[in-house]
């Protein structure tokens, strides 16, 4: 029997997935534990392996696509198999996702509501929330949804069954055609490339004036960098962020960091020495190791920190699980390859998640300062900025106030001034600037 493929959900808050890339062809032989597809999730590049030995019948997902999870993207048989009917018993089932079915003929987009004319109430359909959303939006008339059927999971009809692919809005927003002039031919008048494409051909081409406005290109605001943005305004609004900001002299941090490298197996980076600091610095202080969860502080034995990094996808934030039962080495080799795995997007879900404290480094690209924005649950991340010779007033040998040019880094601590007060932040982020400058300290 023929297996429907289905957009995978690989994340808890993963609603839909983009199709990167086909490993497998139709027509191609394919083995269970072979890569057949590669998608974007919330964060990260996944491979998809194959669960049954068949040859490829139908690809539904074009490269580039996005698809809501659950929803039917390929089906896998054995040669001859009819990849229609696979699709068909598919979206019968009591528990499969329902696939598209073939138009019976071409029919409109989802006209809007005409007032006094809607027979059939929203209650009454099975409604995605992004389908629902776009309805009560647009004021689509919900009887004109009756006969579409849906590709979401259990025959839920999703946002795109009800307007345009997503690779036709992509057309769309590139050519500058209005999809509400374009006739759909897909699934109940669903909107497809090719008949943007059409549309924006069969348009007289306009004179463009030298005093328009030019777009060189437009991209979607979905996927990873949604996620990105969702999640910081989120938490830029719900918590209010208060900020403790000093000076860092970091002379002895760098020839300790020498030191270790001429003995060490391993290469130890200035955000190893940060991530140990930290840790030692969140036992000392463990009222900043918290979050806010459901109305209860949860105060976290583990130290989970996390070391943005900004990856082909987007910002991550992978994760060193329990800093504290671990070495210094240790935690430079596993930071070596969780960031290097976190720049080609590559990290599975778990190893960007469960963090209790974040790092924001940007020392290597010059900044002098910067604020970081909390990384929600999380309470508090410390920002690090560059390294720049500084004037500044030392005690020579003499006693004497003297000025000395010094390699000076300010390090910022942003907190979530619902849980934690000024006086505990400004006491973590002097006890920070003592282990920097004292980074001995910190393998004590």
């Amino acid at each position: 029997m023929a297996e429907v493929i289905i957009m995978p959900k690989l994340g808890f808050n993963m609603d839909e997935g983009q199709l990167v890339k086909w490993h497998k062809q139709v027509g191609d032989p394919i083995r269970k534990g072979e890569e057949f597809f590669e998608i974007n999730t919330d964060k990260t590049t996944m491979p998809v392996e194959a669960t049954e030995d068949g040859v490829v019948l139908k690809i539904l997902l074009e490269e580039g696509a996005f698809a809501d999870v659950f929803t039917p993207i390929a089906v896998i048989g054995q040669p001859g198999e009819d990849a229609d009917a696979a699709l068909a018993a598919a979206a019968g089932g009591d528990n499969a996702p329902a696939a598209p079915a073939a138009p019976a003929a071409e029919a409109p987009a989802a006209p809007a509501a005409v007032p006094g004319n809607a027979a059939v109430d929203i209650r009454d359909l099975k409604l995605t929330p992004k389908a629902k959303k776009l309805v009560r939006d647009e004021g689509i008339d919900p009887a004109s949804l009756a006969g579409i059927k849906g590709t979401g999971f259990q025959g839920g009809i999703t946002y795109k069954d009800i307007k345009a692919s997503p690779l036709a809005r992509r057309v769309a927003e590139q050519k500058g055609v209005d999809l509400a002039s374009v006739q759909g031919t897909g699934v109940a008048g669903k909107i497809m490339k090719a008949d943007v494409e059409k549309a924006a051909a069969a348009a007289p081409a306009a004179a463009a004036s030298s005093e328009t406005l030019q777009v060189a290109s437009t991209a979607p605001y979905k996927g990873v960098r949604r996620i990105i943005g969702d999640k910081l305004a989120q938490s830029k609004v719900s918590a209010p962020h208060v900020y403790f900001t000093d000076a860092v002299d970091t002379t002895a941090l760098t020839a300790f960091r020498k030191e270790l490298n001429e003995t060490s197996e391993v290469k130890i980076a200035v955000s190893d020495l940060l991530t140990m600091a930290a840790c030692k610095a969140l036992k000392k202080f463990p009222e900043i190791n918290v979050s806010l969860k459901d109305d209860q502080i949860v105060y976290y034995k583990s130290i989970n920190i996390g070391t943005a990094v900004a990856g082909s996808n987007g910002l991550v934030v992978p994760v060193i699980k329990n800093v504290q039962n671990k070495t210094l080495t240790d935690v430079a080799a596993e930071s070596r390859d969780l960031v290097a795995r976190g720049r080609e997007g590559r990290l599975a879900p778990a190893e960007y998640s469960e963090g209790t404290f974040s790092i924001s480094n940007l020392g290597m690209f010059g900044i002098g300062n910067f604020t970081a924005v909390i990384n929600a649950p999380e309470a508090a991340i410390l920002s690090v900025s560059s390294v720049r010779k500084t004037p500044v007033v030392v005690t020579d040998e003499n006693g004497e106030d003297v000025i000395a040019i010094r390699p000076m880094m300010n390090i910022q601590l942003s907190v979530d001034h619902r849980l934690i007060d000024g006086l505990l932040a400004s006491q973590f982020v002097e006890y920070m600037k003592d282990l920097l400058e004292h980074p001995v300290k910190i393998l004590l």
